[in-house]
């Protein structure tokens, strides 16, 4: 019985990692789509980035994710580029894209 609790501790510690994994990523996806419906784009494809980060890989924190995009505008164009999501001190915890689009 005494072994028990390390095992059951370690195990509450792996649920919390996993559960926090999937909301940063589902939060990130919603910060994504929001951007994307406020102005005005339907997304066609997106990737995320953990190593290549385009033109946010110097500037951008470990609590950001950043996506590849592809977008359709209003009037038919497609457009490709780069999204941050979250802010830099407090990554997916605050309603913030920025984007840099592809020449």
């Amino acid at each position: 019985m005494e072994n028990v609790f390390p095992v059951l501790l370690i195990l509450v510690f792996l649920a919390f990692g996993v559960v926090m994994t999937i909301w940063t990523f589902s939060r990130a996806r919603q910060i994504l789509e929001a951007w994307a419906a406020d102005n005005g784009y339907h997304i066609v494809s997106s990737e995320f980035r953990w190593l290549r980060r385009g033109p946010f890989f110097w500037t951008s924190s470990k609590g950001q994710m950043i996506y590849h995009v592809v977008v359709r505008t209003a009037d038919g164009c497609t457009r490709r580029g780069w999204v941050r999501c979250g802010s830099f001190f407090w990554g997916v915890m605050r309603d913030k894209a920025e984007a840099k689009w592809e020449a």
